[in-house]
């Protein structure tokens, strides 16, 4: 008998209740009709009260995480206006569900609030990852990252991805136990023995145009200055009149990446990619998704399709290395919603690449996001503090011994 059980149900119903009831039907007849927890991703379509209740229907009290998306992954590929449901059910793997509510008032607080609600004392008793589904619409996603790690510390495991809302950019939904919220953040804590390891792989494809300046004036995630002049004038400067004119939403095209100069392999530097969400005309500044602190070299960065479509593969290769030879599992992806917007009609090509890398028989479930999170190489010490993505696949893979 396996040590884990798992079941991936999706379900494109035009009646809510009928879809989640549909998609975790589905995923209960590859389980035999158990389930320790489910994971849960749908469109905003949905009247998202209607979805759960009809997957209670089926799975009862079962513990439930996930929210909206800005896309779905399952075993099917990719999905729009779709439920994907994952029913996991093992005697060897222990999951604990928590929350943490009102993320806009204070990220960090609310990051320490869902902590507490799955237990320090649990997090830290065994060998434990974190998955984290935050409010994609709620403020400084970096500080989401400082709260998480100031109870659990640096290196701990944590991977995630922050909800979407199909590109409508007003307010996120997530779920639990049965629940639709807003403006918090879902966690679940995958704890394991040894018979178990877990593989993240964290790569985007993007690289650098070649340019180099430092930030000089920032607040937060409203980045003011770059060397010191106007951080928006500095970003049509490189874009030329052409491609300002679709400003803002050229920034997912042409995103900065914020460097690390610790990180990367080869020798080659890493950089965290930061998406631009809109500029200020007056002010001459840009809101990106998360922080770049004063001080921090950056580069400006572009990738053609085939570049985000093998930087999905290299994030699969690393996830496989970091397995070793324990069989996968489970596969849960977190993908930018800007590398949609880049890939376009070869979307599809991007999940694919990581089934045909990891096996296509595993179980796939993920969504396309509004954030990243994950370290950036779990295998090197220095590497392993997860940090905050955007334009990058982030893989979270269980694997058994």
């Amino acid at each position: 008998m396996s040590a884990i059980t798992v079941g991936v149900g999706t379900s494109h119903h035009h009646d809510s209740f009928s879809a989640g009831r549909e998609a975790v039907g589905i995923a209960y007849e590859k389980t035999g009709g158990k389930a320790d927890v489910l994971i849960v991703f749908g469109a905003m379509r949905f009247d998202h009260k209607a979805l759960l209740s009809g997957i209670t229907s089926v799975s009862g009290d079962v513990p439930m995480v996930g929210g909206t998306t800005a896309g779905e992954i399952s075993p099917e590929g990719f999905s729009e206006a779709s439920v994907v449901v994952m029913a996991i059910s093992s005697q060897h793997v222990t999951f604990d569900a928590g929350i943490g509510l009102h993320m806009s008032r204070d990220e960090e607080i609310c990051a320490r609030e869902l902590i507490e609600d799955i237990g320090l004392r649990t997090l830290l008793s065994k060998s434990s990852s974190l998955l984290v589904f935050p409010n994609g619409m709620g403020g400084d996603g970096l500080k989401v990252l400082k709260g998480l790690q100031q109870l659990l510390g640096s290196d701990y495991e944590i991977s995630g991805g922050y909800l979407g809302d199909d590109l409508r950019f007003r307010q996120t939904f997530q779920y639990y136990n049965g629940k639709v919220f807003r403006d918090a953040i879902v966690g679940l804590s995958v704890s394991f023995g040894d018979s178990f390891l877990t593989g993240v792989g964290v790569r985007s494809g993007f690289a650098s145009i070649g340019n180099s300046f430092y930030c000089t004036s920032s607040t937060g995630n409203v980045v003011r200055e770059f060397d010191h002049v106007s951080a928006l004038g500095l970003y049509r400067e490189f874009l030329g009149d052409e491609r300002s004119a679709r400003l803002p939403g050229i920034c997912m095209e042409y995103p900065f990446g914020l460097i690390d100069e610790d990180a990367g392999e080869s020798g080659e530097r890493y950089f965290q990619i930061r998406c631009g969400l809109s500029v200020d005309e007056k002010q001459g500044s840009i809101t990106m998704a998360a922080s770049i602190p004063e001080g921090s070299a950056v580069t400006l960065t572009t990738g053609s399709r085939g570049d985000v479509i093998n930087g999905a593969r290299e994030a699969a290769e690393q996830a496989m290395r970091r397995l070793g030879g324990a069989k996968p599992e489970l596969i849960i992806m977190f993908s930018c919603v800007g590398r949609k917007l880049v890939l376009g009609r070869r979307i599809t090509e991007e999940v694919d690449v990581v089934r045909k890398t990891v096996g296509y028989d595993v179980p796939i479930i993920g969504f396309y996001t509004y954030g990243e999170i994950g370290p950036i190489d779990s295998s090197v010490e220095k590497l392993a503090e997860a940090k905050f993505h955007n334009e990058t696949v982030v893989l979270w893979i269980l694997g058994s011994e």
